[in-house]
């Protein structure tokens, strides 16, 4: 899949999530900094190029241990997320090398404009990636089945280091040139690896940070 609509960033919807990671969820909008993440968010939505790749997986789920495709993932934070699951899809997802360069320019240039500019990719690559689960759900394979929200390496007790195997397992390097450094950072930086569960039972699936451990995130809406 490619870039995501050019209109998206105009939802109001789309710019409370940007003020939210800007820090700015208890504050007054600003009309000048509401026009400014606008101006931002055409500036980079032209200037990425959005992929993703994915893979569907029977799991196992043990005490503490996840196993998929020969990954054995001890993690209780993910044991519990996946709980009642018996499919898993790994995916990553990337804006690409565009949306890097313009932080970087954003950075040398407007440092109002560079916080902008990190709060927009990051709200453009959680939107790319709903979109894209929405997509996937459609697989034969996930038929009747409801997906669990993602939950990605480096939540919770989930060892971001997971990140490397899950790349090498989609092939991402060569499929969305989506890379790896020695410190387990994505490279480009605006970019996600996650774990979906599929199950039988309906999952509440709406509301993200009700399921998340972490506390203390700033970003955190409940």
């Amino acid at each position: 899949m490619g870039t995501p609509e050019n209109t998206f960033f105009q939802n109001e919807a789309f710019q409370k999530e940007v003020l939210r990671y800007m820090g700015c969820k208890d504050a007054q909008i600003d009309e000048r900094i509401v026009s400014q993440i606008t101006l931002v968010s055409e500036e980079i939505s032209s200037d990425i190029n959005a992929r993703n790749v994915f893979g569907v997986w029977d799991c196992l789920i043990e005490a503490d241990t996840v196993t998929l495709s020969g990954m054995k993932i001890k993690s209780q934070a993910l044991v519990n997320h996946l709980r009642n699951c018996n499919l898993v899809v790994l995916l990553a997802a990337t804006l690409g090398t565009g949306a890097d360069t313009l932080l970087r320019r954003y950075s040398a240039l407007d440092m109002e404009k560079a916080l902008i500019a990190q709060a927009v990719c990051t709200a453009m690559i959680e939107r790319y990636c709903d979109t894209v689960v929405c997509e996937i759900a459609q697989n034969p394979r996930l038929d009747e089945l409801h997906p669990t929200t993602r939950f990605s390496p480096g939540y919770g007790d989930f060892d971001i280091k997971w990140q490397k195997d899950v790349l090498k397992l989609l092939n991402a390097e060569k499929s969305i040139a989506l890379f790896i450094s020695d410190g387990y950072m994505l490279i480009p930086s605006k970019s996600v690896t996650a774990v979906i569960g599929f199950s039988k039972e309906k999952i509440d699936a709406n509301e993200k940070c009700a399921l998340c451990t972490n506390t203390r995130c700033a970003y955190r809406k409940v």
